[in-house]
């Protein structure tokens, strides 16, 4: 709700009133507030106005059309808003309005000019009022921006009305504030501090309010400005001065964008892997987190966690989520002082390695470890000295900036962590910037054990920066931070908060190659470790880093692997994660090799059409850069049309060492086979295995393959005779989800959930005419009814189903509208787990909320039969956007991650999933002749030492 108060074309200059340069102060308040509704459709707005000299009233409610709203800004009248600045009295009124109070000041105006739909026989209609079948909504809150170009004046009429009114609430008298009761009123509408006030308690939830002032012009005496800031204060939103035009638009903007900020844990927790014993799991859980606005320059974090006999802690080791699977806002995470914990939890702007950075006294002493690629793609550091001796002047910088000259050099300071703008009004220019770590949106953090005790983390953030971090011992500290020079264009829109801009950085995921030559599981003599990412939405380009040394890493290749250079003519933005293998290929047999999708065509974001790049995968030599494959549409022969965003499932189907198979996906619904028979590239072949892309259906994950046997049942008819007959068949099962994660609030595809029989067990050479038959949806059997758990209590029916399964190629199962697949499946115990995200669907929520709330889940289904062996099918989860189901071991116990959402009646055991294990190939049948599926006791984890040889080429041992 805004209204605007006085106006005129004379403004107060030194004492003396002039003609305003800009126009009066009506017209550049209509403007501004005509800007604000257009870019905010998404937001209900109201509007109020004065009565000359005596209060207000409500022009139009909360709700109204936009163009209705606009309609009557454009067409106010100057005469009709002079006389007094009542903003008391009026702000009384809409205390009346949102209580469902009788009208006072309104009655004044002739009905005609009153929003008649706000009012009933006297009485106004609360905004928060709610009418039968009209959902709860997620935020129940009303901000009154009020803007003024004058202190309050003939303005004393409700005073008593007010002293009253928070007598009542608060057993004492209210003190005014420059002889004025704003602030008073203000503090009705809020509440106290810490009070969770709620003004309208007829519905189920908290109804509450908050107070936002913009004083306006410089004619703008201190005594108003008093009176705002207190209200604001008081009112529990903020005060801003704005002198000219653009000041009072971005002021409006500032408004909204406070409005707005929900605190967000979209990306995935992520448990850390510890290399030195790949049997067992860190005890560390890292929640990378950000906070959405509605400008560029969105808050991140990266807090610590750990779990405990299954449980979530905090630092004092109480449990630290909620039955909601959100931190617990009573949470105190690690890296925090001993000395000094606080209640951080799920709050973005505390704690974690946020709050590290600012503290952090090696930022205005340049001590920083912040560093570049410049001059042949050696690393320098990152400071305006070393950027202006690369490009030889500003002029040349500001290009690759896309800034003016004057500004490279506090667009460098400002990026390093430096507060050049004195954010934090505290006076100094060079003190650390409160919001150094940049969101994270799709970069997950990665752990390397270095030995003794020394963890580094490495993320990437859309500041545009990779962080490596060091946890030791629960203290941290920041090894350094890496930009790549490619990114510098990002800085100025994000220290300018450009409005309705997203922009993005090192975006993509994270591989690390720790070549551990003597297998003792620390970093020393001969070690290697290197660490590869794309960059995602931020470009089109991979980088390796030679991390063996964490404190001193060195750019691999001489600089990136880039879109359309050389040989990488397909690339496309790089979403794919480069994966580390082996390949028998004549001249690479000992040689690590990086294996990658060519990456998502931005035709995919407005179309279903095919793509002009991204189309195939790569095959690199991980440590030259150097293109070992290509198989894409223009340097391979790859015969599919779109791109090819997702990560490739490597196979070693000989168990030789050598990965001799890959499995991809497309963004058109399509699933690929890739052969790589024999050490000659030309006998490489491929073909397209299934085609499931119907109505812009697309795959974004990794298709996950499992090899395994399934009791193939065969019906055979003589006669009047039916008899069935069973063998026990080798296939590998391709397990993918469908669901397009650029469009998560998408309602409008059927996403599903497949199992795909791929039969051909064997890795050869397909000769054009041995191709199987391409597999399509009709060819596999719908499992949302759960067939085989109706007739597992008669062996024949079950038998009988089982005959029809083995004529089909697989299963699928219907996801609801909306819900999507969120990451690639996995197979555990002959168990297929799948995870999902579920959008809130209820008007109520669209937007309001958040950019994309909703529920994340966990699926589990029997492998061959996709029928359940839980007790549900779905659960939720504790992530809203789950990661791909891995297992954690406690005590020979295995349990699924990601963690489900807590049951509020649950008492043993609430955090945990155990993992089951099924029966079969052949399912068993019990005394009573139903058919047993699944074990009933967990799946329990049993170590032996094993081994796996890959002779070497100068090797003669063996």
């Amino acid at each position: 709700m805004a209204f605007s108060i006085e106006t005129g074309k004379a403004c107060r200059d030194k004492g003396k009133l002039i003609l305003c340069p800009e126009g009066s102060r009506l017209e550049v308040a209509q403007e501004a507030m005509i800007k604000l509704i257009n870019d905010n459709t998404d937001i209900e707005f109201g509007l109020m106005r004065l009565i000359k000299g005596t209060g207000g009233y409500i022009v139009h409610g909360i709700g109204t059309n936009h163009n209705a709203i606009k309609n009557t800004l454009r067409n106010w009248d100057i005469t009709d808003l002079e006389l007094g600045t009542p903003l008391v009295e009026t702000i009384t009124e809409t205390w009346r309005y949102l209580i469902g109070d009788d009208l006072f000041f309104a009655n004044l105006v002739e009905p005609a000019k009153r929003d008649s739909s706000t009012e009933s026989n006297g009485k106004y209609i609360s905004p928060f009022k709610q009418n039968s079948g009209d959902p709860v909504r997620c935020d129940n809150s009303v901000n009154i921006i009020l803007m003024t170009d004058g202190e309050p004046y003939y303005d004393v009429g409700q005073d008593k009305y007010i002293e009253n009114l928070y007598k009542s609430i608060y057993g004492i008298s209210p003190k005014k504030v420059g002889n004025s009761h704003l602030p008073s009123m203000a503090t009705i509408l809020h509440g106290k501090e810490k009070e969770n006030r709620d003004i309208y308690p007829e519905t189920s939830v908290v109804d509450g309010a908050n107070v936002y002032t913009i004083g306006f012009g410089k004619g703008l005496v201190k005594n108003a400005g008093d009176i705002l800031q207190a209200t604001a204060d008081n009112g529990g939103g903020s005060y801003i001065f704005a002198e000219s035009a653009k000041a009072l638009s971005d002021a409006f903007d500032d408004v909204l964008t406070d409005i707005r900020e929900v605190n967000s844990t979209f990306s995935s927790p992520s448990v850390a892997s510890n290399n030195s014993d790949k049997l067992s799991h860190r005890d560390a859980v890292y929640f990378p987190m950000f906070l959405p606005s509605n400008d560029a320059r969105w808050r991140g974090n990266l807090k610590k966690l750990k779990v405990s006999g299954g449980v979530v802690v905090d630092a004092n080791l109480a449990s630290a989520l909620g039955n909601d699977g959100a931190i617990l806002s009573t949470a105190k995470t690690y890296w925090q002082s001993n000395s000094n914990l606080i209640a951080d939890g799920g709050y973005v702007e505390k704690g974690g390695v946020n709050t590290y950075l600012a503290e952090q006294s090696s930022i205005p002493n340049k001590g920083r470890k912040v560093i570049t690629n410049l001059s042949g793609g050696r690393m320098l550091n990152f400071t305006a000295y070393r950027v202006i001796i690369h490009y030889g002047n500003r002029f040349k910088a500001a290009v690759d900036f896309d800034s003016d000259p004057d500004e490279v050099f506090d667009l460098i300071n400002w990026s390093r962590g430096l507060d050049v703008d004195d954010e934090d009004q505290d006076g100094s220019t060079d003190d650390s910037r409160h919001d150094i770590f940049g969101d994270v949106l799709h970069s997950k953090p990665v752990t390397i054990d270095y030995g003794y005790n020394d963890v580094r983390i490495l993320i990437g953030t859309n500041a545009g920066y990779l962080h490596m971090f060091r946890d030791r011992n629960d203290v941290l500290s920041e090894s350094w931070a890496f930009m790549p020079a490619e990114l510098y264009s990002i800085i100025k829109p994000l220290r300018d908060k450009k409005l309705h801009t997203k922009v993005y950085g090192v975006d993509g995921p994270i591989t690390v190659y720790f070549d551990d030559k003597n297998e003792d599981g620390i970093v020393n003599n001969d070690d290697r470790v290197w660490a590869f990412f794309g960059l995602r939405r931020g470009g089109s380009s991979y980088y390796g880093l030679d991390i063996t040394n964490p404190n001193s890493p060195s750019l691999m290749w001489g600089g990136p692997l880039k879109s359309g250079d050389g040989k990488f003519l397909e690339l496309a933005q790089t979403w794919s994660k480069p994966q580390i293998t082996f390949i028998n290929l004549k001249g690479y047999e000992d040689r690590p090799l990086l294996v990658f999708g060519a990456g998502y065509d931005t035709n995919k974001d407005n179309s279903i059409s095919t793509d002009s790049k991204g189309r195939g995968l790569y095959i690199v030599d991980a440590e030259t850069g150097k293109q070992v494959w290509a198989l894409t549409n223009s340097e391979g022969g790859f015969k599919g049309q779109h791109s090819i965003a997702s990560d490739i499932h490597l196979l070693d189907s000989d168990y030789d060492g050598y990965t001799d198979r890959l499995y991809a996906s497309d963004t058109g619904g399509g699933v690929w086979r890739v052969d790589l028979a024999t050490n000659n590239k030309k006998n490489w072949t491929h073909f397209q295995l299934a085609k499931l892309g119907n109505n812009n259906r697309r795959f974004f994950y990794e298709p996950y393959v499992s090899r395994t046997l399934f009791s193939k049942v065969t019906e055979t008819t003589l006669g009047d005779e039916t008899t069935y007959s069973r063998i026990d068949t080798p296939f590998d099962a391709v397990l993918i989800g469908s669901g397009d994660r650029t469009d998560p609030l998408n309602l409008k595809v059927a996403d599903k959930l497949y199992m795909i029989r791929d039969v051909n067990t064997v890795t050869r050479s397909f000769e054009e005419e041995e191709i199987p038959d391409l597999i399509w949806q009709s060819d596999l059997m719908n499992v949302n009814s759960d067939p085989f758990a109706k007739v597992t209590d008669s062996l024949e029916d079950f038998v009988e189903l089982e005959a029809d399964l083995a004529e089909k190629d697989g299963w699928f199962y219907n996801l609801g509208w909306g819900e999507k697949a969120t990451s690639k499946a996995t197979v555990l115990g002959g168990v297929a787990y799948f995870t999902t995200y579920k959008p809130d669907t209820s008007s109520s929520s669209d937007s309001q909320c958040s950019i994309a709330e909703g529920q994340g889940y966990l699926y589990a289904f029997h492998l061959h039969y996709g029928t359940k062996v839980y007790d549900w099918l779905r659960t939720p989860t504790a992530a809203e956007l789950p990661d791909t189901p891995t297992m954690y071991v406690e005590d020979g116990d295995v349990y699924i991650f990601p963690l489900p959402n807590k049951d509020p009646n649950c008492t043993e055991n609430c955090e945990k999933i155990a993992a089951k294990v099924v029966n079969g190939p052949t399912p068993s049948v019990d005394e009573n002749g139903n058919v047993q599926l699944y074990d009933e006791e967990p799946l329990k984890l049993e170590v032996h030492q094993s081994y796996i040889y890959k002779q070497e080429r100068n090797d003669n041992s063996l």
